[in-house]
């Protein structure tokens, strides 16, 4: 079987703990976590002094309270292998607010909540969703400071600590993540990822 893929989008800012939380939940659930970002490669390059060879640098976003996570991929590429993978993970904090202003970011959410995909979207996370324009009727859990946002597209913005609805999983802060992450691998089950 090939291995499972969870596409995680992040940009400087995001969530430190929603972002650990999230892929370490999925590892134990069999998924490989793939990081999305606006460019996969500093601007910085490398330079080896002894060959004189300089090769891209890797790119690393920053969390809000520290942590650094290595690009895998740019919005662009993941676009164009959106096929490789099975499930969208949005973690909060400032990130989603930069996630959004990049179209092939907005693409591929779209395209994977379309397709049916599961995706979770965690406090702030819903932004994207909102851009890549899948909330419309739809239940939302999220951030009460996005409330306003959630009601503007369509979408029923509920007062509770996680929300299902469809392939659509939201979770309105990081102290409710096990009770979201409850309900997205119950989704992933329905959906024969797990178990």
């Amino acid at each position: 079987m090939a291995a499972r893929r969870a596409l995680v989008l992040l940009e400087d800012g995001f969530d430190d703990f929603e972002y650990f939380y999230a892929v370490h939940r999925l590892a134990e659930e069999g998924f490989e976590a793939i990081v999305a970002s606006s460019r996969r490669y500093s601007d910085v390059p490398l330079y080896d002094p002894e060959t004189g060879v300089i090769r891209p640098r890797p790119r690393r976003v920053k969390g809000k309270n520290g942590l650094e996570v290595d690009v895998d991929i740019s919005y662009g590429e993941a676009l164009s292998k959106l096929g490789e993978f099975d499930v969208l993970v949005i973690p909060g904090g400032r990130s989603p607010d930069r996630v959004r202003r990049y179209r092939d970011a907005v693409e591929l959410t779209r395209r994977m909540v379309e397709e049916g995909k599961p995706a979770v979207a965690i406090c702030h996370g819903p932004q994207v969703l909102i851009s890549a324009g899948v909330v419309r009727g739809r239940r939302i859990a999220a951030n009460p400071g996005i409330r306003d946002d959630v009601v503007n597209a369509g979408g029923v913005y509920v007062d509770e600590a996680a929300a299902r609805d469809g392939n659509i999983v939201t979770i309105r802060h990081p102290t409710v993540l096990g009770r979201g992450f409850k309900l997205f691998v119950e989704l992933l089950r329905e959906k024969g990822f797990t178990g």
